[in-house]
């Protein structure tokens, strides 16, 4: 579908959507635990070579605090809710946690998307997961 990938020196970017904000406190919505990001973070390993992790979020710090010990991850800090958009775009593929903003990031992006399926069955109860991810997403839990 999109034929543009970033590459640098034969690196593989993933760009790694995690919204926490209003839906931490949300009695509806549960959000990406730290197990399904790293969990997912694994399987690209796995099928990729020369993977690197970028990772927009509403809760940097939050990221950064669980993520440390990841290994070949970035943090995209002091930028426009636009600009991460932009870059998660523009990755190769995309690890999905929450919200419609990861679901258009990985729709844009093309390539591999993993999205948090503890998610989908708590928030689209009313409706099935095959009806708003995409069949070539792969679900994920923690």
């Amino acid at each position: 579908m999109h034929n543009r990938r970033v590459q640098y020196k034969n690196i593989t970017f993933v760009g790694v959507h995690v919204r926490r904000g209003d839906k931490v406190r949300s009695k509806k919505y549960t959000v990406a635990s730290v197990s399904y990001i790293t969990r997912a973070m694994n399987d690209f390993r796995r099928n990729f070579t020369r993977v690197h992790f970028i990772v927009c979020s509403d809760d940097v710090k939050w990221c950064k605090e669980n993520l440390r010990q990841e290994k070949n991850v970035s943090f995209s800090e002091s930028r426009s809710p636009i600009m991460d958009f932009a870059i998660l775009t523009l990755c190769n593929h995309t690890l999905s946690t929450v919200g419609s903003y990861s679901w258009w990031a990985g729709w844009l992006a093309g390539g591999v998307t993993t999205y948090y399926k503890n998610y989908a069955n708590t928030v689209y109860n009313n409706i099935k997961a095959t009806d708003y991810f995409l069949p070539n997403w792969i679900p994920m839990s923690d």
